[in-house]
């Protein structure tokens, strides 16, 4: 008897792959909005001579998986290597070839480049881009190159490849650059870096070797290119890359401008429509009719109202009521943004949440301490041990904040 061949969609036999290194609706929803870019948005991805040397192969793997989701990329090689972009540009191409993508190698100054890399990945073919050999240049010089053609094609991310993968501070302590001022890790290497409130303090603290302060720098300068459009930059391992692109936590440093928390002393000064839009989409419910009526200590909103924290008063302590972020800020790190933010102004606060909550296991690492009731799991930091119970006891307590 002959078995009937089983037609696998290849994009669902990657969206499977992903699922084994994060849950498969984060894959879904990243997917769901790379596909909502123009093909030219999506990424450009930079890969370092070690990779092109010894990962060619991992590299390529990678771009035949994004292609299976009808993403595809251009590849800049020799941003940092001098005098390898034509030897490194056709290797790289006999592989995508080989891989069974049609590639097209370019030179980083050719005339009208922007277009015509855009019209090769609406046409689902791979550019290949690497530098001229020009005396003098600097890095500088190159990583402004790289920033205009971003710009030329309003790419949404830059993915830097090295084989390290990302930014690890030296030394074996945590990186902590002020009073409640930590820095965000997953797997020894930085996970974040925001601009606007790091940068200068991460310089300082001598805790990045050379190379890696370079490269904070030369994402810091792309990004002020491509301003005002939003651009990510993550440094990354080319083994990592689809785990990096598709889950929340990322595996590598994905360096951000950052955007202005403010903090509003109550509702009078925030846009209660957007806020109301941002807490009933995240949670899926509507809110209780007069939960805008009750008295607030503060209020922190991102700018732009993808994220927001309430802090209500409460007789053991501030009482963290609302704490909410949509799903593709959430890969950007705003979660940990707002965070820091109010653990500036918040020493000792308590909150909660339900049991089935997918945030549980991060409020568990920010946490000083939890206690499990039957609808509620309480959360305290800097809460002294005597004020526990009351903490307790008053979050049961609370009011519904939801219909």
């Amino acid at each position: 008897m002959t078995v009937p061949a089983v037609q696998t969609n290849p994009a669902d036999v990657v969206l499977t792959f992903l699922e084994s290194v994060g849950r498969r609706s984060e894959a879904e929803l990243y997917l769901k909005l790379f596909r909502q870019l123009p093909k030219e948005s999506f990424a450009l991805i930079a890969p370092g001579a070690q990779v092109l040397r010894d990962g060619t192969g991992a590299l390529v793997e990678q771009i035949r998986f994004l292609a299976d989701l009808d993403l595809f990329t251009p590849l800049v090689v020799g941003l940092y290597d001098f005098g390898s972009g034509v030897p490194a540009a056709e290797r790289v191409a006999r592989r995508v070839a080989a891989a069974g993508l049609v590639p097209y190698v370019h030179l980083m100054d050719e005339p009208d480049l922007g277009q015509k890399l855009r019209e090769e990945l609406r046409a689902e073919r791979v550019p290949i881009v690497h530098f001229p050999v020009v005396e003098g240049e600097t890095i500088d010089a190159r990583t402004v190159q790289l920033g205009m053609l971003a710009r030329d094609l309003d790419t949404r991310k830059i993915v830097l490849l090295r084989r390290r993968g990302g930014l690890a501070p030296r030394g074996d302590r945590p990186l902590e650059l002020g009073p409640g001022h930590l820095m965000p890790s997953v797997g020894g290497w930085i996970s974040v870096v925001n601009l606007r409130t790091d940068r200068a303090a991460l310089q300082a603290s001598k805790r990045l070797t050379k190379r890696d302060g370079e490269l904070v720098d030369c994402a810091a300068r792309l990004i002020e290119i491509v301003e005002p459009s939003p651009l990510l930059v993550s440094v990354a391992s080319p083994l990592n890359l689809m785990k990096e692109l598709f889950t929340v936590k990322g595996a590598g440093t994905l360096v951000k401008r950052g955007t202005p928390i403010v903090r509003h002393d109550s509702f009078a000064t925030v846009d209660v429509v957007r806020l109301r839009a941002l807490l009933e989409a995240s949670f899926g419910k509507p809110l209780a009719p007069d939960f805008f009526e009750r008295p607030i200590l503060a209020a922190y909103v991102d700018e732009q109202y993808r994220g927001a924290a309430i802090f209500h008063p409460g007789d053991a302590g501030a009482y963290l009521s609302k704490f909410s972020v949509e799903p593709q800020a959430q890969g950007e790190g705003m979660g940990f943004d707002l965070w820091q933010a109010f653990c500036r102004d918040f020493q000792r606060f308590f909150w909660r949440t339900r049991h089935d909550n997918p945030a549980l296991g991060w409020y568990l690492g920010v946490a000083d301490g939890m206690a499990r009731r039957p609808l509620w799991h309480v959360l305290w930091r800097g809460l002294e041990p005597e004020r526990i119970a009351a903490a307790i006891a008053e979050a049961e307590a609370k009011p519904a904040d939801f219909v």
